[in-house]
C-alpha cells in the first residue's frame, strides 16, 4: 500500500513539474543578434551603434558599437521579436533590418545589415506582375474588337 501511495505522490509531481516553462526552473534564458554593418557603415566603423528594438513595443533592448571590422553582437537579450537598427555617429538611424523571431531559437548571427539591397522575393514579385501584365496585354491585343 505504500507503495502506491508514493508512486501515486512521485506521478502527480511528475504531473505538475511538467506544466512549468523550464525557463522558470533554469532561469530566463536569453538570445543573441549578431552580424555585420559592413556594406552600410562607412570607415571607422567604430563610429556607427547597432541596437535591437522590440518590434511589439518599441523598446531598445540593447546597443552597441561596430568593431573595427563593422561586427557587431547582442547578446543576453530577452526571447522577442526584434529590429536591428543601424546608426551614425549622429545617432540617425541608417538603415533597419529585421524583424527576427527570437521566441523560438537562441541566436540570429547572420545578420547582414543592407538596406540597400532589394529581397529576392521583391524581385520575384517584380516579374510574375510583369508577366501578368505582359500576358494581358498580348490576350487584349489577340482579342477581336467588338
Amino acid at each position: 500500500m505504500r507503495i502506491r501511495k508514493n508512486l501515486a505522490v512521485g506521478m502527480a509531481f511528475a504531473v505538475a513539474l511538467s506544466a512549468v516553462p523550464i525557463t522558470a526552473i533554469a532561469g530566463q534564458q536569453t538570445v543573441t543578434l549578431a552580424g555585420t554593418g559592413k556594406k552600410e557603415a562607412k570607415k571607422p566603423y567604430t563610429e556607427f551603434t547597432v541596437r535591437a528594438r522590440n518590434a511589439q513595443g518599441g523598446d531598445i533592448a540593447g546597443t552597441t558599437p561596430l568593431d573595427t571590422n563593422a561586427l557587431f553582437s547582442l547578446p543576453n537579450l530577452p526571447p522577442a521579436n526584434y529590429v536591428v537598427e543601424l546608426l551614425n555617429k549622429d545617432q540617425k538611424v541608417v538603415c533597419t533590418e529585421g524583424p527576427y523571431d527570437l521566441t523560438k531559437q537562441l541566436a540570429k548571427n547572420d545578420i547582414d545589415i543592407s538596406c540597400n539591397k532589394v529581397p529576392a522575393a521583391w524581385w520575384l514579385l517584380g516579374v510574375a506582375a510583369a508577366a501578368g501584365v505582359t500576358a494581358g496585354v498580348v490576350t487584349a491585343a489577340a482579342s477581336p474588337s467588338q
